[in-house]
């Protein structure tokens, strides 16, 4: 699948010619067992993807985060020798990348990296490492050497909480304060976040109650006042609202991700997502058995005039849904399929939350593991 000069030149003047309307959006999807990341164009008023072309060779690259000034990428990636590492990657005005520096994330298996508000530091969570780091972002967009943070704990399943292991770490939207959600020991550490200064500095915790074990990713209203938190080891989602202290999270509610009746076993959670309205919330869940129950499930938000509730489950159309992201008119989604190696498109109706599968799917070499626009937010 690698990029001809004829389908790059047309692909960027595609890409060029939608920036003026509602046109053609880039996008970048990050494969497993590939050359590395990709990018394709997304009608913006049809909802069809191009042909995907490669923009840069990464060994192993994961999660991906965009720049606020839209002029860097950062990936998850494998250093040499196996080490876990963030890339840093120029995005050029036709598409490709251009690899800027890497530095180690601290720990092993990065699976997780954010950028702040203002693109002063980047986070990344390392799974296998039990550890969190923040990198100094510098004014050519690469990244200064890792300062590490290192979790502590376990929970209660000796399979997958033997000790810590942080999936996700997630700025609020003012930068204050940044969350690292942990599968292992079912909390959410909180920390004061500094981004100029490019520190971290521990301010307590938050447990993920109600059953939900297993915390994996965190979702956040624009205003700040509530977080979402899918768990991956069940099938839950919990609310939770600013507390009286700064940077703190209280408990609001735990909510199945499931229609009632379904049986949970080998599901497990994935992405939550947030719709660019605010009005609602959508999580993924992955079916490991290879029997087909992958889920997209919708909620309305905490500040829907119909509070936060399930509203429908949707089959996700591939196959182990990892990620999946909205683009920013809220029109479109694209989830990617692990196992299934491809992107399927729905329509969003923005009124109602609802999801509407096009009937359109496009191959990814790999197996998407990471989709992100240009344009979405850090």
């Amino acid at each position: 699948m690698k990029a001809t000069t004829i389908d790059t030149v047309l692909l960027a003047a595609a890409l060029a010619a939608g920036t003026a309307g509602a046109g053609p959006e880039r996008v970048y999807v990050a494969t497993e067992a590939s050359k590395g990341i990709y990018f394709a164009a997304l009608d913006g008023d049809e909802g069809g993807l191009s042909p995907p072309l490669l923009a840069a060779e990464l060994a192993a690259p994961g999660f991906l985060a965009i720049h606020p000034n839209q002029r860097f990428m950062y990936a998850t990636t494998q250093m040499p020798g196996g080490k876990g590492g963030v890339a840093a990657l120029r995005i050029n005005d036709d598409g490709t990348l251009t690899s800027i520096n890497a530095q180690a994330s601290g720990g092993r298996t990065p699976c997780h990296v954010s950028v702040d508000r203002d693109g002063h530091c980047l986070m990344v969570a390392n799974y296998s490492g039990g550890s969190v780091a923040i990198m100094k972002i510098m004014e050519d967009g690469s990244l200064a050497a890792a300062t590490v943070h290192h979790h502590k704990g376990s929970g209660d399943d000796p399979g997958r909480q033997a000790g810590p292991h942080p999936h996700s770490i997630t700025p609020n939207p003012d930068s204050t304060f940044a969350y690292a959600v942990d599968l292992g020991i079912d909390k959410v550490m909180i920390y004061h976040l500094d981004p100029a200064e490019a520190r971290l500095t521990p301010a307590g915790f938050a447990d993920v109650p109600g059953g939900a074990m297993g915390p994996r990713h965190m979702a956040w209203s624009a205003d700040g006042h509530h977080a979402y938190v899918l768990s991956e080891l069940k099938a839950m989602m919990t609310l939770f609202r600013t507390g009286e202290e700064p940077g703190q999270l209280a408990h609001e509610a735990t909510l199945g991700v499931l229609p009632e009746g379904t049986d949970p076993s080998d599901l497990y959670g994935s992405e939550i997502r947030i719709h660019p309205n605010g009005q609602f919330i959508y999580a993924a869940m992955r079916d490991t058995t290879r029997t087909g129950r992958d889920t997209i499930t919708l909620f309305t938000s905490a500040t829907h005039p119909e509070g936060c509730h399930r509203v429908a489950t949707v089959s996700a159309e591939v196959r182990l849904p990892r990620h999946f992201t909205i683009d920013p008119s809220g029109k479109w989604m694209l989830v990617g399929g692990q196992r299934s190696r491809d992107v399927a498109i729905f329509s969003i109706d923005p009124t109602v939350g609802s999801l509407t599968f096009t009937g359109r799917k496009v191959p990814f070499e790999g197996g998407p593991i990471g989709i992100e626009f240009l344009g979405d937010a850090p």
